[in-house]
């Protein structure tokens, strides 16, 4: 794609700000496996406040038009927690969508980019969709199956475009395929028969109960900033940010999918699993009427894939077959709620420990995302 007059501009007033979040649905119209998010939740992204993310976050939004008509968007962001831990000096780019168009997209990254080295920084990251809380990589392989809920979703041709800007890869994340009919491998096996033998320490896995939201969700909150803070990009997460996430997921949460262990009278870890709610957003398109509420509604309970988000053991309870355990206990309330299919995303490459709990579990390659890095200080 070419030709015509090209206008890369900031996002500025309503009407640019509707042509931002319009412009993925246009892009994928004829793409049968992108999942249209819900219009109000897209919007809701950049409503400070909506979403507690925003906050101590600096963002600048960008439009990329030809003739008139939007062909490509991106953001460049600040995240300075993010910096501060792994990266002086660095932001990301995120939101990043375009056509086939070279220009273009040499033009929205360097906006972003310029957008950041006015801020002082170095280094860009990208795509990052606004925190590594949030979607993170583009696709690079695994093109033959629609997105999971959470996942990040691109056309085949993006990545060279972003290459083609001058970006290089900084690491690559991998997903997993899981089926109901793949067991344990044997080291795992005895793991889980040694611990309900009784043997080893006195750890208990236990369900969430709903009846307890907002005591569960504390607990949970405490072991997310615990079990992944060593964890390379991860930087801690106010309560207000993840009890706005938790509402989000509040409607189609299975209890039986999450798992929290316990010992020493702490919670010690926790596995969490999530109905793929992108199976049921799918065929509605991004539409939710004159009939899409009531559509969704019906398709929720009859979804069958799920996908395994998170893993983590607190520091002091790794290397005792915790993880392990958590992730036998939730993939067998899978097969008990029925999914017929799950991912387990997503593994940043070089995470060995949960490298080792994914072929625990049977689990075979499926997707890579990849994080793009470039330096912007010449």
């Amino acid at each position: 794609m070419g030709g015509g007059r090209l206008a890369i501009d900031a996002v500025s007033g309503r009407q640019d700000e509707r042509a931002f979040v319009a412009f993925p649905y246009a892009l994928y119209a004829a793409d049968e496996l992108w999942v249209a998010p819900l219009p109000g939740e897209e919007r809701a992204r950049w409503d400070e406040r909506r979403n507690p993310a925003l906050r101590g976050r600096w963002t600048r939004r960008y439009l990329a038009r030809r003739d008139g008509r939007v062909v490509g968007r991106v953001a460049a962001i600040e995240d300075p927690a993010f910096a501060e831990r792994w990266l002086p000096g660095s932001g990301f780019f995120g939101f990043f969508e375009c056509a086939e168009d070279p220009e273009a997209a040499r033009g929205l990254l360097e906006a972003a980019a310029a957008a950041l080295r006015g801020r002082g920084l170095r280094h860009a990251l990208g795509p990052v969709n606004l925190s590594t809380h949030d979607e993170v990589g583009a696709l690079v392989e695994g093109f033959d199956s629609p997105p999971m809920l959470l996942s990040p979703y691109n056309p085949r041709y993006l990545p060279a475009l972003i290459e083609g800007a001058g970006y290089t890869a900084r690491t690559d994340y991998r997903s997993y395929r899981w089926l109901p009919a793949m067991g344990l491998a044997p080291a795992a096996a005895r793991i889980v028969r040694a611990a309900e033998r009784g043997a080893g320490r006195a750890v208990t896995l236990r369900p969430v109960d709903p009846r307890r939201w907002d005591e569960e969700c504390r607990v949970l909150h405490d072991l997310y900033n615990a079990s992944f803070d060593a964890v390379w990009g991860f930087v801690p997460m106010s309560w207000g940010e993840f009890r706005v996430r938790a509402e989000q997921f509040r409607p189609f949460l299975a209890p039986e999918l999450v798992r929290v262990a316990e010992a020493d009278g702490y919670a010690a870890g926790f596995g969490l699993a999530l109905p793929d709610a992108n199976e049921a957003l799918r065929p509605l398109r991004g539409r939710l009427w004159p009939l899409g509420w009531l559509r969704l509604v019906r398709a929720l309970p009859r979804v069958r894939g799920a996908r395994f988000v998170l893993l983590g053991v607190r520091p002091g309870y790794t290397g005792q077959g915790i993880a392990v355990r958590l992730a036998a206990e939730v993939a067998e309330g899978c097969r008990r709620h029925g999914v017929r299919y799950g991912e387990v995303s997503l593994v940043r490459e070089g995470n060995e420990e949960v490298k080792r709990v994914v072929a625990a579990l049977g689990c075979t390659p499926l997707k890579t995302y990849r994080l793009y890095e470039k330096p912007i200080d010449g």
